[in-house]
């Protein structure tokens, strides 16, 4: 009963607590990095497109999917308003500069480090997980 008590108050802490936003950009970004993951293999597998192409269908298909999430859930923004097209306008400057980072370290890792395709892509996912939160939590999504 103890031991539930304590991680029933560890979860909230986490949740709810000074933790919420790291702790949900994270389950978010895990479910982003799937999505992303998803289309790139899709795309660099099965449809046979080049690994940059494919980065950048994958990483779309994970931006629509975090703005959408981070905004109502990971920072709590559901107000529907001119605001949300700035908002959308700055998550869309974050993510390009994370996709044109991502696109050139992989280039790197991939053609001068000779790091497989996928191995690289999850090296520079991590990249721009760490970009973006920054990105987010700073600039697009600051209720200052």
């Amino acid at each position: 009963m103890i031991a539930m008590k304590q991680l029933t108050k560890a979860v909230n802490y986490v949740m709810f607590g000074k933790l919420k936003h790291i702790s949900r950009f994270s389950m978010v970004g895990v479910m982003n990095t799937a999505v992303d993951f998803l289309m790139f293999t899709l795309s660099h597998s099965l449809l046979g497109l080049g690994y940059s192409f494919s980065q950048i269908i994958g990483y779309s298909f994970g931006v629509i999917n975090s703005f959408i999430l981070n905004k109502k859930w990971t920072f709590d923004d559901r107000k529907a308003n001119k605001k949300t097209f700035h908002e959308f306008m700055k998550f869309s400057v974050v993510n390009l500069v994370s996709l044109s980072i991502t696109i050139i370290a992989m280039t790197v890792l991939v053609k001068n480090l000779n790091i497989g395709v996928y191995s690289s892509k999850i090296l520079v996912t991590v990249l721009a997980q760490i970009t973006n939160y920054l990105g987010y939590k700073l600039w697009v999504f600051n209720e200052e």
